[in-house]
């Protein structure tokens, strides 16, 4: 990854400063609980507040043509702020019409919105993977989400999955996008555990983008797994991934909320339990 990491920090020399580690705020993905929510959202809410969670992160609308719509995002918001949690970073739906959404994420208070993945990568003969030139096509979208972002005064920023850090003649996704677009234009939200998937060093990676990691998802990775027979994403704690060494050093090097996300857990409200403790634990220790 060391396009990027020259990309990355060679737009940005200046020095980040990170606040205290106690007390940082915590985030909480929304796909974590999912199940949890479709039986009690209120009190879902109330549950990760009093797990130790300060920020709630939701879709905006769909991910996919195949995903049903979500909750109303004006709903979640205000059930956000009942239960004394901040509107985290917002999803952006699959649909292309970006000024409306970004000035509804305005609206409910977020100040990151997030593009979930490349749909390159589903729409081939090959789920996940793609051509360059397919990519860099898709790139002009990205340039609409961004100037739509600007427009309402948000950060636009990107999630990587493993596909992301295969080179397409060349540079990988990741850093065709860090080279094509400049800091507070396209940034990022780095998901450590795809990170890991890919055998990409999470730290190196979040230390070669520099600030322009702006959002970070927090998961581990069962590396014995081999699905569909078992879930390899799992809660920070319960796989390969050492959080009690990797906390400390990623808050050294950003100031980015993490939100703990998990992948069709079997309990979510048991992995949002278990991965606040973990990082919690590890913050205390660092």
């Amino acid at each position: 990854m060391a396009g990027v990491g020259a990309v990355g920090l060679g737009a940005c020399a200046a020095p980040m400063a990170n606040p205290p580690r106690a007390g940082r705020p915590l985030g909480l993905a929304q796909l974590t609980v999912a199940q949890a929510l479709k039986d009690d959202y209120e009190g879902t809410l109330r549950r990760a507040k009093a797990l130790g969670y300060t920020h709630f992160g939701f879709p905006l609308g769909p991910q996919s043509p195949r995903h049903g719509a979500p909750r109303d995002p004006v709903e979640v918001a205000a059930s956000c702020r009942r239960a004394g949690l901040t509107v985290g970073t917002v999803r952006l739906a699959h649909t292309p019409d970006y000024p409306r959404q970004m000035q509804l994420a305005a609206r409910l208070g977020a100040g990151i919105a997030a593009q979930s993945a490349a749909d390159v990568f589903f729409t081939g003969t090959v789920p996940g993977r793609t051509t360059r030139a397919d990519f860099e096509r898709w790139m002009l979208r990205l340039g609409q989400m961004a100037s739509a972002a600007r427009d309402e005064g948000l950060r636009l920023v990107y999630h990587n999955h493993d596909w992301d850090h295969v080179p397409l003649d060349g540079l990988t996704p990741l850093e065709l996008i860090a080279q094509r677009f400049a800091p507070g234009e396209v940034d990022f939200e780095i998901d450590l555990g795809w990170a890991a998937a890919a055998g990409v060093d999470p730290l190196a990676l979040v230390e070669g983008l520099g600030p322009r990691v702006l959002a970070l998802h927090l998961k581990d990775l069962d590396r014995s797994c081999s699905p569909p027979g078992c879930q390899r994403f799992v809660a920070p704690g319960e796989g390969d991934l050492d959080y009690a060494a990797l906390m400390p050093r990623l808050d050294g090097l950003t100031d980015a909320i993490g939100y703990v996300e998990v992948d069709d857990p079997a309990d979510g409200l048991l992995a949002a339990a278990t991965g606040a403790a973990t990082i919690r634990r590890a913050r205390q220790a660092g």
